[in-house]
């Protein structure tokens, strides 16, 4: 990738890493390949991959869900009000918001054919127009609330969330889910995120997540 790619990411324009036609590094890169050794981008990424990262992802949620709703099983009119609004927040925040938000300004809404690790800019396409520049997409990890946050808390925000209940009427079955919950959350960041998706991005060498994981 040359330079003037960084240049226009720094700048905050999408970037197009389809070459023009007639170039001798086209059926490379189009292809979404990497030269870096060991590594392949991926300009579509293979469907079993899409589909078991989301399939990952909502058996997360419904983890969380679950561990919300034991721990306060014998407070119903608390467990299943907490428990349906964190499935709700977690769903519309990933499938929603980032589409609208992050996913607009992203590399992946304008290559043609493109599929991302997690198929949502495929959702984006239906719900608005790409963007003329990435400044969603640079911006997704600052702040609090910002969208990388909104994804993290949708992670982990059951374990708060149950530990009152798990207090007021203990169970084991709430503990082992809670549990589940905080390993899962591990094997997504440490080995779903740095070896599966991260590693084959187009956009990986400019993500602020990226950057961020490489400087810690």
């Amino acid at each position: 990738m040359d330079s003037r790619h960084f240049a226009q990411a720094r700048r905050g324009a999408t970037l197009h890493l389809v070459p023009d036609a007639g170039k001798e590094s086209a059926g490379k890169e189009s292809a979404g390949v990497d030269e870096t050794p060991g590594s392949r981008s991926f300009k579509r990424y293979p469907l079993w991959r899409v589909l078991g990262l989301n399939g990952l992802t909502v058996a997360h949620y419904l983890v969380g869900c679950g561990a919300i709703l034991i721990a306060y099983r014998s407070y119903p009119i608390l467990g299943w009000p907490i428990g349906l609004a964190y499935f709700v927040f977690a769903v519309v925040q990933l499938y929603v918001l980032t589409p609208l938000v992050v996913c607009p300004g992203c590399v992946y809404r304008t290559v043609r054919g493109g599929r991302c690790a997690s198929g949502l800019n495929l959702i984006s396409a239906r719900l608005c127009s790409p963007s003329p520049g990435a400044m969603g997409f640079e911006e997704r990890s600052h702040g609090v609330i910002c969208e990388s946050s909104l994804c993290l808390w949708s992670l982990v925000l059951p374990v708060p969330l149950a530990l009152p209940g798990l207090a007021l009427s203990f169970s084991w079955l709430a503990l082992a889910l809670m549990v589940a919950v905080a390993v899962l959350t591990v094997i997504r960041l440490a080995v779903v995120v740095r070896r599966a998706t991260c590693p084959h991005c187009l956009a990986r060498r400019w993500c602020p997540v990226v950057r961020a994981g490489q400087s810690a």
